[in-house]
């Protein structure tokens, strides 16, 4: 048996199709000159036979006649336009196909149905492989395997052999899409789906769609069900394919859009269709329950088609019977999101309401209404009247729906109150890509429990949206006049404390400062300006500022810049800061067409949520932002576009803690998957990697995943002692595990993040072994305050500097540790003060460390830091003299450790050393001082027990001990007084803390 195409995808492919109930005949089986032919030519694409069969089993009633018009319209498709004709015949599957015939000399009209949706299993299924095409004297084509239903082509499936490097996936999809198309075009007539498969991969998708759209299919009966012990490929064919998924497929998940004469199909992705079929399926339990009214959540992240899923529910929901034609109401909480989710509606053919010209009472006579409808509105539109208490009833009908499309901000307030007032019967469905979890607010509490769940990760695997990267380009403000404060007092001098307060609180807001600060805001146009074009990359850019009018300077600025793109403003109320402005429609449709020469769109709150525009690559942010707002916004660029491998947010004003500060008010899930500074996260990853691996020299645990259950146990009570060998040790490994987390959960899109993920695995099991063991944790530290909304005022600052920190910010967020390889990386970056103050964190941060044991050595390194440094404050030394010294200074603690080392003591017998060493006169032979330390560390070691709370007594304690070991080794007190306090405040640094 050979190791082909035929073997490893076409053979499998086939016994899958059999094995869901599919009959199999080869190519050749059909062909005319077969002992059974069922085609009289090789340009016949329709089985004629089967396809006769079937409509009149299914349409029992009908004469012949119409049954021949029926076979005459599905095979006299002649325009010459593919996409039309794929279109008419679809409506004509889905709808049946209308036919006229007497009855008694009578004309009478009806429908033929093709497929019998509603028994899925009485359609008559067949797959083919090897199935020869050829249209007049046009070359011969044989696509690898097509699906017939009825004998109508659905599908056509293009198998490619794994074992070729050569045979790519997107050469079969070019084969099918390109050369298939283009030869057989009669095939293509009937096709609903077209799937790319090998035995590793497969992707299915539709006429007109790019290779970008075909997708994975990675469910069977429901989602995540798929455990990956099945092909992708027999996952795709068993789950798509499966009969009466596949009729639902084409029923309920294919759409067609004609946007701006442009005709272009759409079928539903695997997370869609599970999605939408779980919250069909949740809502024909709610909906008649007098007692239920939340259907659920669906938790889809951004750009995975959200509104095109609510379409497909509202298609699939308004078909059952068993809803009685029920109300749908669509609620957004802004005007712009309201449109366009309208947009999409009637783009895609379902008859919908847009309320936006109506007012408040309006809306209540639209949605009182007998049955039936799509309505779009805001929920601002659900307000009372000056004259009521309560939003009065409007409907009371139990089959009314209410889907909500993230609203976050209305969502647990009076006015989803009053929807509930005025739809007391209605049932519940949410939509979000971030749902929110606190004490107050809760998207699930809102809307029942999540239906379907798809997120960050899954979404990227799966090539719905590209991964997000982060750059850090901070725009650093510094105060130019100190006598500022001074200043403003004077100003203020004979105004009311009042008056006083409030000017200062207007203008120490950050909004006040960017606004007025023309030094920085063209420092930051030319940088987006040369960014932008060093991006090779084909798209489009977005900046968001603060404030409306900080935008309209921004993008002054930008334009005032002669190598800079096509730039506008696009903010609300245009007219109040631009002569004859164009219409923010007009460049809405200009920026969502990739041909245009408008490259760059400047906005404040505009375009930020549920804005699609996939050519979006970049998004510059100079604007605070945080929570559900944060995370939209950046949403903009993970939108797939041809070969763009991500979207780009690159951050002037520092938004990275508020990032993490929005994914914690939401799932974990969500929270691993952190945005990206790439380079720098995988080098940190993979030192925090090593930093934990080396807990673990002593134990093999290369292999664990495949290690039994009992072998497993073993191990991991082995490494877990390792741990805890130590209390200190068991500290540093929760530290240092705290730091791995972290860093390989920025890097988890990235493929760096996959070499450790074992690693990660077992050393995360060794931390919940001894958690179990104790489970005190380590509280979450203090998180910094966002100093600049606080401290920054508008006169007297300007632009400081403009750097690139790609990651060195690392060293301020953790506690870093001396190293050459950190030494190195200060040396190389560009900017000399910010080398200042990475050396200095680094030096802070490591005296405190060790001050904390070695009180002599380290005050005094602590005193010449801070020395150095207030000379570099008030200039008498230059940056580069500081940064010298600062080097020097961490030389000198290397030193140390190597000292340490060299005299073979440890931390607190070299702190008793240097105790004494620092605080004397006398000459002393080492080998006495190092048996003093050795000795006072081993005597006044058992302190540590003592009750610490009545200090006096215990510090007596250890001084008669200091004086008697002193005594002991040949020191008079007399000469060597001057050494005992300083020994006792070293160990009472070491020994005191526990009850301070």
């Amino acid at each position: 048996m050979s190791m082909n195409e035929m073997e490893l995808s076409e053979r499998p492919a086939l016994q899958a199709f059999q094995d869901i109930g599919y009959s199999y005949k080869h190519g050749s089986e059909l062909g005319p000159n077969s002992e059974d032919p069922e085609r009289e030519s090789l340009s016949d694409v329709v089985l004629r036979g089967r396809l006769e069969q079937k409509l009149r089993e299914f349409n029992p009633s009908m004469p012949d006649e119409a049954i021949e018009d029926a076979i005459s319209q599905l095979l006299g498709y002649n325009s010459t336009r593919l996409l039309k004709n794929n279109k008419n015949f679809h409506e004509s599957l889905v709808n049946g196909i209308q036919v006229e015939y007497e009855v008694n000399g009578e004309p009478r009209g009806d429908f033929v149905d093709v497929f019998n949706f509603d028994e899925p299993r009485q359609n008559d299924f067949l797959v083919v492989n090897q199935f020869r095409v050829q249209i007049g004297d046009g070359p011969e084509r044989r696509p690898d395997v097509v699906v017939f239903v009825n004998g109508l082509p659905i599908g056509v499936l293009e198998m490619k052999d794994p074992t070729n490097p050569q045979a790519s996936m997107g050469n079969a999809y070019k084969q099918v899409t390109d050369r298939y198309v283009n030869d057989i075009t009669e095939l293509f007539h009937y096709n609903e789906l077209i799937g790319i498969l090998d035995m590793n991969n497969a992707r299915l998708g539709c006429l007109s769609a790019g290779w970008e759209w075909f997708s994975p299919w990675r469910y069977i009966d429901e989602e995540k069900d798929a455990t990956g012990e099945l092909p992708p490929s027999e996952v795709l064919i068993r789950g798509a394919f499966d009969k009466e998924r596949v009729l639902d497929l084409i029923k309920n998940f294919v759409v067609y859009s004609d946007s701006d004469g442009k005709l272009s199909k759409k079928l539903a992705a695997y997370h869609q269709f599970y999605a939408v079929n779980s919250a069909v399926n949740s809502s024909k339990e709610v909906v008649p329950d007098p007692d239920q009214s939340r259907i659920g959540l669906v938790w889809h992240t951004q750009g995975s088609g959200k509104s095109l899923s609510m379409v497909f529910y509202a298609k699939k929901i308004k078909q059952e019977s068993s809803m009685k034609n029920p109300t749908l109401v669509f609620l957004t909480d802004r005007n712009d999101l309201d449109d366009q989710l309208y947009t999409e509606f009637r783009k895609h053919g379902l008859d919908a309401e847009w309320a936006d010209s109506d007012n408040r009472v309006e809306l209540r006579d639209r949605l009182d209404r007998e049955a039936g409808g799509i309505v779009f509105a805001t929920i601002q539109k659900f307000q009372t009247t000056d004259d009521e208490v309560q939003y009065p009833e409007v409907n009371d009908r139990d089959n009314v729906i209410v889907v909500a499309d993230e609203a976050h901000r209305t969502q647990y307030s009076t006015l989803a109150e009053n929807v509930r007032d005025g739809l007391p019967n209605a049932s519940h469905l949410g939509f979000t890509a971030t749902p929110i979890q606190k004490e107050d607010r809760s998207t699930i509490n809102t809307f029942g429990g999540y239906v379907s769940q798809y997120t960050i990760k899954e979404s990227e695997k799966d090539g719905s949206t590209v991964p997000i990267y982060y750059e850090s380009r901070l725009a650093k403000l510094q105060v130019n006049d100190p006598e500022i404060e001074d200043r403003f007092n004077e100003l203020m001098e004979s105004k009311s404390d009042d008056l006083k307060q409030e000017m200062k609180r207007k203008w120490t807001q950050l909004r006040r400062v960017i606004e007025n600060s023309e030094e920085r805001t063209e420092m930051i146009a030319d940088d987006i300006v040369e960014h932008f074009n060093d991006r090779e990359i084909e798209g489009k850019g977005m900046v968001v500022a603060i404030s409306r009018q900080a935008a309209v300077n921004l993008s002054r600025k930008i334009r005032d810049n002669p190598d800079a793109p096509e730039t506008r403003v696009v903010i609300s109320g245009q007219e109040d800061f631009i002569e004859d402005p164009i219409s923010n429609e007009k460049l809405k449709r200009r920026f969502k067409d990739p041909d245009d020469s408008f490259d760059i769109a400047v906005v404040c709150d505009k375009w930020l949520t549920g804005f699609d525009a996939p050519h979006l690559h970049t998004l510059y942010v100079d604007k605070p932002m945080k929570n559900h707002n944060l995370l939209q916004a950046i949403g903009r660029v993970n939108r797939v576009y041809k070969d763009k491998p991500g979207g780009l947010v690159v951050d002037y004003i520092g938004i990275s803690e508020r990032l993490k500060e929005a994914l914690d008010k939401y799932t974990s899930e969500i929270r691993e998957d952190a945005m990206l500074d790439i380079e720098e996260a995988v080098k940190v990853m993979r030192e925090k990697h090593q930093e934990v691996a080396n807990f673990f020299s002593e134990v093999d645990y290369s292999n664990w995943p495949q290690l039994g259950q009992m072998e497993r146990q073993r191990l991991l009570y082995k490494a877990q002692n390792e741990v805890l060998i130590t209390e200190k040790r068991e500290q540093d490994f929760r530290e240092s595990m705290k730091g791995l987390k972290k860093a390989h959960s920025l890097v988890s899109p990235n493929s760096a993040a996959s070499e450790i993920r074992a690693d990660l695995a077992f050393f995360e099991a060794v931390l919940g072994a001894i958690n179990s063991i104790d489970n005190s944790g380590n509280p979450d530290e203090v998180e910094e305050l966002d100093s600049a909304m606080k401290e920054l005022v508008a006169e007297g600052v300007g632009i400081e500097d403009l750097v690139e920190v790609t990651g060195f910010d690392k060293w301020e967020k953790e506690k870093p540790v001396l190293s050459d390889e950190f030494l190195q990386d200060v040396e190389e970056v560009e900017f000399e003060n910010l080398q200042v103050k990475m050396l200095r964190q680094l030096l802070e941060n490591e005296i405190s460390t060790r001050k904390k044991g070695n009180l002599a050595k380290y005050e005094s390194f602590e005193e010449e830091l801070e020395e150095t440094i207030d000379q570099y404050n008030e200039g008498f030394l230059s940056t580069q003299q500081v940064i010298d010294e600062l080097r020097d200074y961490a030389d000198e603690i290397q030193e140390s450790d190597d000292r340490q080392d060299e005299l073979g003591l440890s931390d607190e017998e070299l702190a008793f050393f240097d105790a004494i060493s620092s605080n004397t006169d006398t000459e002393i032979e080492e080998e006495k001082l190092k048996s003093i330390a050795q000795e006072l560390k081993q005597n006044l070691k058992d302190r540590v027990e003592l009750d610490w709370t009545n200090r006096d007594k215990i510090r007596a304690e250890i001084k008669t001990e200091v004086k008697a070991v002193l005594r002991n080794n040949g020191l008079s007190l007399y000469k060597h007084e001057d050494l005992v306090e300083p020994i006792v405040a070293q160990a009472e640094a070491f020994y005191g803390g526990a009850a301070a």
